[in-house]
């Protein structure tokens, strides 16, 4: 699927530059695409843009469609006349190297939901085609979506298998008898959706006019408490009451000696095959229609699976089961011509893995830092390499940590040859050094993220796994990070690697 020998940055919208407390879909989204077309770059990655759960990590999401509010634009809403310019009084600038989420949320929301009802006052009688084709175009999950947001806020925030059990088994008439009284509160919901969804496509498309293909990326698991598993329980392993009764993991490895929980709820596959998987054909469309390469997060997944005890704290106690496999696989393509996937295969790889990748010509995933000693320049796989991702140190971080020799004056470490005839560890710009040594590699494509290009350390990494770090997910950069001479730097790379 990747022919071309090509590279891209990786960087969440919510780490963009922004002085109102998170990145979002505004002016600096659009200047970092410039800042991309200036490196040579013709791929932005992203994580997942879906609405989180209290965590505020991207892969713990309350819906696998609808996207997350905070990411929407306040200037962009301002340049609409939704909001006024009184509106950001007493908002002080957040532009800060992290993000506050409490604190964003408790003043953001608001002004989201003021922008939406001005919408709903001087668009709605206005038969506003956009916002009616929106809707009809995404009323398989919209609707229900909005039903979830309005029953979570009338049950002060509880999940779903808390509520009423005529609410909580998706009782279609006990929903509709609650909501009869809510339809500006559900259009509301709707309205919300539809600034995002307009926004993202106009970034989209400037990005696409600049060559710049985004890559958006899937977590295989749902959260629990999310509208898609109340509204299709059936799919999913769960007791009468809505209970998980078995939950997601991996199990002990040389990183993790007890495994790991994740705690989402562990498909029905059987239930899954009966319908022809039709829930995830409708994930992955929608998923298609937003970005140009979706990143398959625990591709191994499909083939099999850790199930925990849900009464389990740990992971070493579950046990292997079989996912769907290449039948599942096979619809999805069937399903979705269009449909491009990058999967992320790290781990213990089988050859079923490997020929489930094959089939369909999926490209997989190396990261440096884990396999650093097997990447030579001239070895050519269908993978795509990883300096880093959103769950690695960064690059200076790792290095200082794990190369280092200390008993050799900090010498680096690299047992493989080749590595060490061509880093000079003596170098100021060691991360430039590694990144120019993996453009130069045969691999189709090489992800830099951003954190690894401009050199920053461990304080700066996106995500600490098996950790509940309140700097996890928090990161921004600042706009003198990205400056005219790192810009220069990774054009140069990318020129003379021969990937521009």
């Amino acid at each position: 699927m990747l022919k071309n020998r090509k590279s891209g940055i990786l960087l969440h919208i919510s780490s963009l530059p922004s002085k109102h407390g998170i990145g979002d879909l505004g002016e600096q989204a659009y200047h970092f695409i410039d800042k991309l077309e200036q490196m040579g770059q013709v791929y932005w990655q992203i994580l997942p843009t879906n609405e989180p759960n209290g965590s505020n990590s991207p892969y713990d999401t309350s819906s696998a469609f609808a996207q997350n509010p905070m990411f929407i634009s306040l200037e962009s809403l301002l340049s609409d006349s939704l909001l006024e310019n009184r509106d950001f009084n007493g908002i002080t600038d957040q532009d800060s190297s992290k993000i506050d989420f409490d604190r964003l949320k408790k003043w953001k929301f608001p002004l989201l939901l003021k922008a939406a009802k001005t919408f709903q006052k001087t668009h709605k009688y206005n038969q506003n085609n956009d916002f009616i084709a929106f809707c009809k175009m995404n009323e398989h999950w919209l609707d229900s979506y909005a039903a979830y947001k309005v029953l979570k806020d009338k049950n002060n925030d509880l999940p779903w298998f808390e509520w009423d059990d005529d609410l909580k088994c998706f009782n279609g008439k006990a929903i509709e008898r609650v909501l009869q009284y809510e339809v500006e509160e559900l259009e509301i919901i709707k309205i919300i959706q539809y600034f995002f969804n307009k926004q993202w496509h106009s970034l989209k498309n400037y990005a696409n006019e600049k060559n710049i293909s985004l890559i958006g990326d899937l977590p295989i698991y749902i959260s629990h408490d999310s509208v898609d598993v109340w509204a299709n329980q059936q799919l999913f392993k769960l007791d009468d009451d809505g209970n998980m009764m078995v939950k997601s993991g991996c199990p002990p490895d040389y990183f993790m000696e007890e495994g790991q929980v994740w705690g989402h709820p562990i498909y029905n596959w059987q239930k899954h095959e009966e319908d022809n998987y039709s829930w995830w054909v409708s994930r992955l469309s929608f998923l298609t229609s937003t970005v140009d390469l979706v990143r398959f997060d625990h591709f191994n997944g499909i083939l099999k699976y850790w199930e925990i005890p849900v009464d389990h704290k740990n992971g070493i106690n579950g046990r292997w089961r079989n996912g769907p496999g290449r039948q599942f696989v096979n619809t999805l393509y069937d399903k979705i011509p269009q449909l491009k996937i990058l999967a992320e295969d790290l781990g213990e790889l089988s050859n079923q893995v490997i020929e489930l990748r094959s089939f369909k010509n999926i490209p997989g995933m190396k990261v440096f830092q884990f396999d650093y000693e097997n990447i030579s320049k001239n070895e050519k796989e269908n993978k795509v390499l990883f300096t880093g991702t959103h769950d690695n140190d960064t690059l200076i971080g790792w290095y200082d940590k794990e190369l280092k020799d200390p008993f050799r004056n900090g010498e680096i470490n690299f047992k493989s040859n080749e590595l060490r005839q061509i880093i000079d560890n003596n170098s100021k710009n060691i991360h430039l050094e590694i990144i120019r040594y993996c453009m130069e590699t045969e691999y189709p494509l090489v992800i830099v993220p951003l954190q690894d290009l401009i050199g920053l350390e461990s304080d700066c990494r996106m995500n600490e796994p098996g950790t509940l770090n309140e700097a996890n997910w928090s990161w921004k950069y600042n706009l003198d990070d990205l400056n005219d001479s790192l810009v220069h730097a990774m054009k140069s790379i990318t020129h003379n690697s021969g990937r521009a």
